[in-house]
């Protein structure tokens, strides 16, 4: 098994968890959707957290041509952002109740606080990890993108502005549409 094998295996299985998180909240909600009362900002939202589960899952991808040896504080970094994928990715949906009426909406404004503090320490640490384990220059698309993404998270976790939310819900969608449709990693088997 080599060091790449060993390290994913345990990344693989904390975004399998976030991922199927997300996935049976949906499945969930919609089992009971005639008593929730959907919000299309929250909606986007599930959509963009998957998407950057899925694109953090391919990333690593990258670390088994560039990194040929690990060390615990690297691998314990990464281990810490990708949980924090984890952690927002669960606080996303509410959970299906047996009752009642759940509002999308009013479910994203009570955790927006929370989420987005998370959304931005996940951003922050993967400038750090772009940097340090996938050897980007401190100063490149990189770096100062998720950077700058991440102070605009966490002003969105100290507003209640509905437009700064849908202006912020709709620019990290693109933008991480954009990174996926830009990304040129190819992965072959080599015999």
């Amino acid at each position: 098994m080599s060091p790449f094998e060993f390290i994913t295996i345990f990344c693989s299985l904390i975004l399998g968890l976030a991922l199927s998180h997300i996935l049976r909240a949906v499945t969930d909600l919609y089992e009971i959707r005639e008593r929730v009362r959907t919000y299309w900002l929250n909606s986007l939202w599930v959509v963009t957290v998957t998407m950057w589960s899925v694109y953090a899952w391919w990333g690593l991808w990258q670390l088994s041509i560039d990194l040929n040896q690990w060390h615990y504080a690297q691998y314990w970094f990464l281990v810490t952002n990708l949980a924090s994928i984890y952690f927002f990715t669960t606080l996303v949906l509410p959970k299906a109740t047996d009752e009642g009426i759940i509002n999308l909406e009013n479910h994203y404004y009570s955790v927006h606080q929370a989420f987005f503090s998370i959304v931005a320490f996940s951003l922050f640490t993967s400038a750090a990890v772009n940097y340090s384990l996938f050897g980007k220059a401190i100063i490149s698309d990189m770096t100062v993108m998720p950077s700058i993404v991440g102070c605009a998270a966490l002003a969105a976790a100290f507003t209640d502005s509905k437009i700064y939310h849908k202006f912020l819900g709709i620019f990290m969608f693109i933008m991480f549409l954009f990174f996926q449709l830009s990304d040129v990693t190819i992965i072959k088997y080599n015999v």
